[in-house]
């Protein structure tokens, strides 16, 4: 069975086994955990997949899938964070979009894509909200993969209360695909984790990050900054290059959910 201790304690705080630090126990294999130890469902499904070495799909993925029938967008947002507020209504540290992705199915298998990354230092939130307002708009749902999308929208809609209605109905519109996989899915592959990053490509496996320069939302939020805020001191192929690498970033984060969920539903009937 898995035996790398990083496996191990990511398997554990998915569900917070209460007064249980398995490392500092000297548990760094599934075979050491003892067998009266309480788990959730969520750990009991993981220790199985791991130690059958397969994926497992629990029955209940099709209901759960149920939702998502209609017509889908797929939403995710990069954001800036600093210390000393730059727009107005700013908390220090405060996350602000800067930059989306959105895909949204057309019923016939094919998919739109529109996209928005600030420029310069001026405040791009009612830009933003507009412009996801308006490719938004024909769909049903909209997924999201955690609650990150649903906080920032919220915050939107304090910074630009002149689009409040409308952000109000897209926030009405989400619904969260990381909770289905969790509930409904494990690969040994995740590795303890249910990030888009961890389930990508054990799920769809000719699909990675891998050719991509930027990997990680905190370098993302970093360079963003230096494009709205440092940009005289970048040159302008750097500033080209690095502008193409957030958008490249940002797309594969929402295709890598359409491309999830349609795998989802392969599996929910086979």
């Amino acid at each position: 069975w898995p035996q790398d201790p990083d496996h191990i304690m990511r398997l554990y705080n998915i569900g917070s086994v209460k007064g249980c630090d398995y490392m500092t126990t000297g548990v760094n294999r599934i075979s050491e955990i003892p067998a009266t130890q309480k788990l959730n469902v969520t750990q009991k499904r993981q220790i199985r997949a791991m130690k059958e070495q397969r994926m497992i799909v629990e029955p209940t993925l099709a209901k759960a899938l149920e939702a998502f029938d209609c017509k889908m967008g797929f939403l995710d947002f990069e954001t800036i964070q600093r210390a000393v507020p730059v727009w107005p209504g700013m908390a220090p540290w405060e996350q602000a979009p800067a930059q989306f992705s959105y895909h949204e199915a057309n019923g016939d298998g094919t998919y739109k894509h529109a996209e928005y990354l600030a420029e310069g230092p001026r405040d791009c939130r009612p830009e933003l909200a507009r412009l996801m307002v308006e490719a938004t708009k024909n769909a049903d749902r909209v997924a999201t993969y955690s609650h990150f999308e649903q906080t920032r929208i919220r915050g939107l809609q304090e910074a630009v209360p002149e689009l409040r209605p409308e952000l109000e109905a897209l926030e009405n519109k989400l619904i969260d695909l990381l909770p289905i996989v969790r509930e409904n899915v494990y690969h040994p592959d995740f590795l303890g984790s249910f990030s888009l990053k961890y389930v990508l490509s054990p799920l769809v496996p000719e699909l990675t990050y891998n050719d991509l320069v930027i990997v990680d939302g905190l370098v993302a939020s970093v360079e963003i900054a230096r494009l709205l805020f440092v940009a005289q001191k970048i040159s302008p192929e750097e500033h080209d290059r690095v502008r193409q690498d957030l958008l490249n970033y940002c797309e594969r984060d929402t295709w890598g959910m359409v491309k999830v969920l349609e795998k989802l539903r392969e599996l929910a009937v086979s």
